[in-house]
């Protein structure tokens, strides 16, 4: 008898919906499984032969043969363990056909016959809706997030045996059973909620940060106009406390980033249980982190560490120590708010539009330019900083001296609701977007980071004073076009936390002195 079972897969970020097909008919006994099938789902043979008997359902000793389609497209992961064994109880007449047609089903199966969570339940649920299905059956620690989907009914289930009951249920049953999963569902997530507030760390504000008042507006200007910033100084001046800080001062998601990076989150199976995305992602790779762990890698990529700090921050602490060909990685998606990866499983583009903070020191023991201190020699300073490719720094817009604070600094406490204070830095940062939203409604550029070559000449026109003297300054210091670019942008910034449409000279010099410091001077 031949019967089919709705299910979801993903390739990459992408979800689409995939049919489970199973005959069982005369011949030799055996299970076999087809469709351009993993290791990981060929294995499924197994744990659903086990698993059914377990559950008290005989195996047919007959010949079985399952198709996952479409049979073109790769299957990986074990959210194909579930609907496969229903199928085969529906091939036995256990499950009425009709009764599938309507419900995608995903789900891992243990050799017990329970039903563990599977990754990537948000896009799929979300793939189902706009297929038209009405449910989905899922295991019930995956049920509060295929329920942020909404306009599809989502059943969770910790068992096969549940699975099955339910399927064969009338509505009011099953109304009932959906009730009543809700509720255990809602319990699990408390209870999962309470066990990880006590590890969470809060986001610490600039209010803790005393003195570095250069560097915190440098850090206001970056989050005003979503610009990538480099820190850079001697161990201890802040750095990384600093850039801790920045999460706390950008502006709220939009409920549409917050299903974009949710659905991100959840292919790579970190997504908190039930929840959509509330803050900015703020990721901070090692510096030993291997190029596939930053752009993403395997067959199918998984999500890398671009991906997972997109619409957020990608922090790199001690910048110099990571190895130049991973740092270059970053070129493409700082230029183009993606990331193109080129694998034997097909081409992925995924979303990487982050932030790029970087902290390092200027040379390796750190206390370069103090002579009185450093003993390093000009080459190598200059080996150190060599990592850091003049390419990639040009994509970087402000670039901070992060300059040691006095002993005495520490004890002040007038700067805690100061103009240096998260909650007064914030709201300058929401101003500034307010004015950029307002110039760019209708546009998909958002702010003054992502300007584009043509944009640039539209949104930061320079009178012809400020022309000239620009004009002049990039001769002198051999800036190439898209360095003024870079400049103009963070003048456009600077005039938008200044509540003022035209870029001024002033606003020109800033941007400039992000980019020419003392410290890059002295080199």
């Amino acid at each position: 008898m031949y019967c089919h079972v709705n299910t979801g897969g993903l390739r990459g970020l992408e979800s689409y919906i995939a049919q489970v097909e199973v005959d069982v008919s005369r011949g030799l006994p055996c299970f076999e499984m087809v469709g351009l099938l993993s290791s990981e789902v060929k294995e499924a043979r197994e744990r659903i032969r086990v698993a059914l008997r377990n559950a008290d359902v005989a195996v047919p000793a007959e010949k079985i043969t399952v198709n996952i389609s479409p049979a073109g497209i790769h299957k990986a992961g074990t959210a194909f363990d579930l609907p496969v064994a229903l199928g085969i109880m529906a091939a036995q007449g256990l499950i009425a056909q009709e009764r599938l047609d309507q419900v995608l089903i995903a789900g891992e199966l243990g050799l017990d016959a329970r039903v563990k969570p599977i990754r990537g339940v948000l896009p799929v649920v979300m793939e189902a809706a706009r297929a038209g299905m009405g449910e989905c059956l899922l295991p019930l620690e995956n049920m509060k997030e295929g329920m942020l989907a909404g306009k599809i009914r989502v059943m969770g289930i910790e068992s096969l045996e549940e699975a099955s009951c339910y399927l064969c249920s009338d509505e009011g049953t099953r109304q009932q059973l959906w009730q009543d999963a809700v509720l255990r569902a809602d319990r699990a997530a408390q209870e999962a909620m309470r066990e990880t507030e006590g590890g969470r760390k809060e986001c610490p504000d600039f209010s803790m940060v005393r003195g570095m008042e250069e560097a915190k507006f440098a850090a206001m200007v970056a989050a005003a106009g979503f610009h990538n910033m480099l820190l850079i100084g001697p161990p201890g001046a802040g750095k990384t406390m600093l850039a801790r800080c920045l999460p706390g001062i950008l502006p709220p998601l939009t409920e549409e980033e917050r299903r974009e990076i949710s659905a991100i989150y959840s292919v790579a199976g970190k997504l908190e249980q039930g929840k959509l995305m509330e803050s900015r992602p703020f990721v901070a790779p090692h510096h030993t982190v291997s190029v596939h762990a930053l752009a993403g890698g395997g067959y199918i990529p998984r999500p890398g560490m671009v991906t997972l700090a997109h619409k957020g921050v990608l922090f790199l602490d001690e910048m110099a120590e990571f190895k130049r060909g991973t740092l270059d990685i970053l070129r493409q998606p700082l230029e183009e708010g993606t990331i193109f990866l080129a694998k034997s499983g097909g081409n992925f583009v995924y979303p990487a539009d982050f932030m790029l903070v970087a902290a390092t020191n200027p040379c390796p023991c750190g206390y370069y330019p103090d002579r009185g201190r450093c003993r390093c020699t000009e080459g190598e300073i200059r080996r150190y900083l060599s990592r850091i490719s003049g390419p990639l720094l040009d994509r970087i817009d402000i670039h901070c001296v992060a300059r040691p604070v006095s002993v005495k600094r520490l004890w002040k406490k007038e700067e805690d609701t100061g103009e240096w204070s998260g909650s007064a830095m914030r709201q300058k940062v929401l101003a500034a977007r307010e004015r950029q939203d307002h110039r760019y409604a209708g546009s998909i550029i958002g702010v003054n980071g992502r300007l584009g070559a043509g944009e640039v000449v539209r949104y930061c026109r320079l009178g012809h004073a400020e022309q000239c003297f620009l004009e002049k300054i990039a001769q002198r210091l051999q800036y190439s076009a898209r360095a003024c670019h870079r400049i103009l942008r963070v003048a456009r910034t600077l005039a938008d936390l200044e509540d003022v449409e035209e870029i001024s000279d002033r606003h020109l010099s800033q941007a400039i002195c992000f980019r020419q410091n003392d410290f890059f001077s002295a080199l």
